[in-house]
């Protein structure tokens, strides 16, 4: 697996994670950025939709916005209180069972 395709797939695990507390435009949205080579793009409005529903997501959700949008969206791009919207982390060292879930799509 390339490390494009490694990314990619880290991408779409976390758009999965959160895709019940997105509406179908939102998701939608989300992914048309993704689907057409877009996927900091895709995050950066992931992001925006968290603070502007003024939603609550895991705190791995966040993270991993941050980390998949770091070198390609600038951090003053992001919403400054991203971090606000993040849910106390569980106390399980897998955040939700996401790398089982990345396991999975593998």
């Amino acid at each position: 697996m390339s490390a494009t395709e490694d990314y990619l797939g880290r991408v779409h695990v976390l758009i999965w994670a959160i895709t019940d507390s997105l509406s179908e435009s939102e998701r939608d949205e989300v992914q048309h950025l993704i689907d057409h080579g877009e996927p900091g793009e895709g995050l950066r409005s992931l992001a925006w939709i968290i603070v502007d529903g003024d939603k609550r997501v895991p705190a791995s959700i966040v993270r991993g916005i941050k980390d998949l949008t770091e070198g390609l969206v600038a951090p003053e791009h992001l919403p400054a209180d991203l971090d606000a919207h993040a849910l106390p982390k569980p106390k399980s060292t897998d955040d939700l069972g996401l790398v089982a879930r990345w396991r999975e799509v593998r």
